[in-house]
């Protein structure tokens, strides 16, 4: 116990000092592996292995699809349609923003760029018609975290590598809870707009509806072409980025013409960052995890928790408050790969469904993506446009984040909400 103490302490230290979260790991593992004369060539070894993973291999894919996608407009496209069919509803022009953001999400992974891709052509859109412009962005903002929970899912791709668990079942365990937790935010949507304060659009007719949806059917069919091809075991996880790739490419280039072939290198360069910063942080944190494991302290960690007999429930409590509070100073793939080395074997000990728990936790990390001060999602909708301040989006959110939490709560309470569908598609 007085290594993890250490480990902590060193961690912290390091951290506080203001380096970044994967070369604070780096550096915390090289200098246990001096302080405890562990054998350097670790270092090497566990950072190659880590990035020389098939699966690994689908997080660039995706994120360059999101990118080529973003570039494309196809978010545009989407907002249309949705908007089409639930415009004259009460909160209709909110309604088809959420439904919008679920289907992006089905497509991208991405939080940050569900987010920015319908917060730009959603926000003015709302507040022309009159739409409280705390309440637009907040829901703009929380919208955007469904990218992470409805597959593919970058966070998800992650847990599955640490854990070893199958990402395919990880990605059929977040579609019931992410259409759930959209039907939510639909439902206060809903209740918040028969308030008044907007103007309400005119209904569609049948034939602008079919009209406009065939027009953007090829961009429709992307989400059902990843997800169904994972589903149906034609493609792994990463194969299904791959043609996700090729398919988003082909609708851009050929079919909507929003993008040039000379284009393409510059989008390239766009996806690179966002990359290279998870594979960073990959690296250091599976190092991180590998000292850990030579120091014997996940072990230690799970022979503390079983001989205090502690139940599987609360251990999950203790590690959601844990979750939250983290969630307000790291971003969701540090977080993830910074618990999961210490807590999977926990999970075995206490025979806890290592696929329920991923659900759990991503659940969790849709908060992080919106919770002061370091939620990704906030400074995404600030930046649409220029007379946007954080305040109004922090204010706006509030309602959304509760919501959340009390969806977190279910998804804890009702196991099956999560399990259900892998155990009927197995």
């Amino acid at each position: 116990m007085s290594e993890f103490l250490l480990v902590i302490l060193l961690l912290m230290l390091i951290l506080c000092m203001g380096l970044p979260v994967a070369f604070s790991l780096g550096a915390t593992s090289v200098a246990l592996i001096f302080l405890f004369g562990l054998p350097l060539k670790v270092v090497g070894a566990t950072m190659f292995s880590s990035l020389d993973s098939f699966t690994t291999l689908s997080i660039p894919i995706f994120v360059l699809m999101s990118q080529i996608l973003l570039d494309g407009r196809v978010g545009d496209d989407l907002f249309e349609v949705m908007n089409s069919w639930v415009r004259h509803l009460p909160g209709g022009l909110a309604i088809g923003t959420i439904l919008a953001c679920a289907f992006f999400a089905a497509i991208t992974g991405s939080g940050a760029a569900t987010a920015a891709t319908i917060g730009m052509v959603a926000y003015p859109a709302m507040i022309e018609r009159g739409y409280d412009k705390s309440f637009t962005l907040g829901l703009l903002a929380a919208g955007g975290t469904l990218g992470i929970l409805i597959p593919p899912s970058i966070p998800m791709i992650i847990y599955g590598t640490v854990t070893e668990d199958s990402v395919g079942r990880l990605f059929i365990a977040g579609v019931v809870p992410g259409l759930i937790l959209a039907g939510l935010f639909i439902l206060y949507a809903i209740m918040k707009s028969k308030r008044g304060g907007f103007t309400p659009m005119p209904r569609t007719t049948w034939n602008e509806r079919l009209s406009i949806t065939a027009k953007n059917i090829w961009g429709i069919l992307l989400p059902f072409i990843i997800i169904g091809g994972i589903y149906s075991g034609a493609f792994t996880p990463t194969e299904a980025a791959a043609v996700g790739l090729v398919y988003s490419l082909f609708v851009t280039v050929v079919v909507y013409r929003t993008i040039k072939v000379r284009d393409i290198p510059g989008i390239c360069l766009k996806s690179v960052p966002t990359s290279c910063m998870i594979a960073i942080i990959i690296a250091g944190a599976l190092l991180f995890g590998r000292v850990m494991a030579l120091l014997q302290i996940p072990q230690a960690l799970t022979e503390i928790v079983v001989e205090n007999k502690m139940s599987a429930l609360t251990f999950i409590i203790v590690m959601n408050l844990l979750m939250l509070l983290l969630g307000a100073m790291l971003e969701t793939v540090s977080i993830v790969l910074l618990t999961m080395p210490l807590v999977t074997p926990i999970l075995h000990a206490l025979g806890i469904d290592t696929i329920w728990y991923g659900v759990i936790l991503t659940v969790n990390m849709t908060m992080a993506l919106v919770t002061p001060p370091v939620g990704m999602n906030l400074y995404v909708i600030c930046g649409i446009r220029n007379d946007v301040k954080m305040k109004d989006v922090i204010q706006g959110v509030f309602p959304f984040i509760v919501i959340m939490i009390l969806f977190l709560v279910a998804t804890i309470a009702f196991p099956q909400m999560s399990l259900w569908l892998p155990s009927v598609m197995k």
